[in-house]
């Protein structure tokens, strides 16, 4: 029974991360529209069909008018997804016009509007500052605090019920195990719970029996799955998005600002993406392509003018955005690791082509010298120790050898001595990449390449798969040092159980990111 769960298991994650992640986030929405019609239709909630459908129409139909205006005013390419993503999230945060007075549906249409507003107005360098979705909420709550025509207006939530809560978990589950952001999203639950039932105590009210309705009764669920994940807004290192989810879920539950303001979740959402946007890539990268060529078998580099202004560590990746015509479902963005070093001139990638291949990799197979690709959210934890005296081994699967080329490549730069052992995995000689680059990196620095070929027995290099006893002819001091792996998730997950079983600790073995499509 296990064995077949954990089969399962492994087949969503394939399926997850073989579909683009602004779709499956469109998905799980549009799944929760779905659910919510199905509430309305038996009663379980007091929105009918027909207001859901109404209030959805016009979100709709405002943001992709207002978003295809306004890339026409800017000249910029058409984002279709990302304006659907805003306009459904927007639709769950106002709470659907009643049918005795359908005439409130402007709400909705003036949310939307404000929405797709701040993506072009509240930017620095082509890069939005903020959630749009929360900014538009709260500018319009602003509004009606500033100048009070009629009544207030603010945020209903109104997933904030019992009957959305499974299909909230698993809606939620997709969409963070596809962006990986597991750890922000904890930390906002957790420090977001501990907040609110303090203050439950502190006001005399029942602590215990609260628990259920910081996850219920409350908008906790939908903005940490659907809106603290937003990747433009998301600091870069695991860290700062444990600070960054538990600052946001510290400020939406207190009650220490209720003298000056009243808190609410869109409010704390913003003032986190505020106070930690100094840490993100404040700007979209706009790169010409100097050269591409083909690496090894079926895999290519491509070169980009590099930014004198871009900063990064070895190891970092960027979100890579190549718009092109008769687009397939696996949409125009992709996650590539840097390939070449920060001290470099240009910035690096490479792709690896299999037999299918997907309309943007045949559109990045087509780039033309000074054609351009769109880069931004530069992230990323798969780094090497500073103190040069702890000694390193790198386990590269595949294509998974680029963050280490980036790497090797500064250690050359920087003359380091750091002691170094890189297990290059492939099935054949002719499918590794940066064969010579690596050869001649050894020579320079104290680097060890060992080429792992399954498919194909050649000397001097090894034949067959990474095991126990490969590790420990070349790396006989394996307990000592720091494993870093990088390659297909299935490979990763194996080798990684491979390292604990010989007794490696898990805090000396790190996964570079693989969120599949981007």
């Amino acid at each position: 029974m296990y064995a077949q769960l954990q089969l399962l298991f492994q087949k969503i994650a394939q399926k997850i991360d073989a579909t683009a992640m602004y779709r499956t986030v469109t998905l799980m929405l549009v799944f929760l529209v779905i659910c919510g019609l199905g509430f309305g239709v038996f009663g379980l909630i007091p929105y009918t069909p027909l207001e859901q459908l109404v209030s959805l129409v016009v979100v709709l139909v405002t943001a992709l008018l207002v978003n295809n205006v306004l890339s026409n005013i800017w000249r910029v390419p058409i984002n279709v997804e990302s304006a659907i993503i805003t306009a459904l999230i927007i639709y769950f945060l106002v709470i659907p016009a009643q049918w005795s007075d359908l005439g409130d549906t402007w709400v909705i249409a003036v949310v939307a509007t404000i929405a797709m507003l701040s993506k072009f107005l509240l930017v620095w360098r082509k890069q939005h500052l903020v959630n749009p979705a929360a900014f538009g909420v709260l500018a319009l709550a602003i509004v009606y605090a500033v100048f009070p025509v009629s009544g207030y207006f603010e945020s209903s939530w109104w997933t904030s019920r019992v009957e959305f809560l499974i299909p909230l978990l698993l809606a939620g589950a997709v969409v963070v195990s596809k962006v990986r952001k597991w750890v922000p999203v904890l930390a906002f639950l957790s420090v977001g719970l501990v907040v609110f039932l303090f203050e439950q105590w502190r006001f005399g009210l029942e602590v215990l029996p609260s628990i259920p309705l910081y996850f219920i009764s409350r908008p906790s669920l939908f903005l940490a799955f659907f809106m603290l994940t937003e990747p433009f807004t998301m600091p870069p290192t695991k860290k700062l998005q444990a600070t960054y989810g538990a600052l946001v879920g510290f400020i939406s539950q207190t009650t220490l600002f209720l003298p000056f303001i009243k808190m609410t979740p869109e409010l704390a959402l913003v003032l986190g993406n505020l106070f930690f946007y100094p840490s993100t890539l404040k700007q979209k990268l706009i790169l010409p392509l100097i050269a591409g060529k083909e690496i090894a078998k079926n895999t290519f580099e491509f070169a980009f003018k590099k930014p004198s202004d871009l900063h990064f560590v070895a190891g970092q990746y960027l979100e890579w955005m190549l718009p092109h015509h008769g687009v397939d479902n696996r949409g125009i963005r992709r996650y590539f690791t840097i390939a070449s070093a920060p001290s470099e001139s240009e910035l690096k990638i490479a792709v690896r082509f299999g037999e299918r291949v997907s309309t943007y990799k045949e559109a990045l197979r087509t780039l033309k010298a000074g054609e351009v690709m769109v880069a931004s959210q530069l992230a990323g934890d798969f780094t090497l120790p500073v103190d040069e005296s702890r000694k390193v081994a790198m386990v590269a699967g595949g294509i998974g050898i680029t963050p280490f080329i980036s790497q090797v490549g500064e250690m050359v730069a920087m003359n380091s001595g750091r002691d170094c052992v890189l297990f290059s995995c492939n099935n054949t000689l002719a499918e590794s990449a940066y064969v010579d680059f690596l050869d001649s990196a050894a020579e320079k620095i104290s680097l060890r390449v060992v080429q792992v070929l399954a498919k194909e027995t050649l000397a001097p290099h090894e034949a067959g798969y990474l095991t126990a006893e490969l590790i420990k002819k070349h790396t006989p001091d394996f307990l000592e040092r720091e494993w870093y792996l990088s390659g297909p998730p299935g490979m990763v997950n194996a080798y990684a159980g491979l390292l604990r079983k010989m007794g490696v600790r898990r805090s000396q073995v790190k996964r570079d990111f693989f969120p599949g499509l981007a």
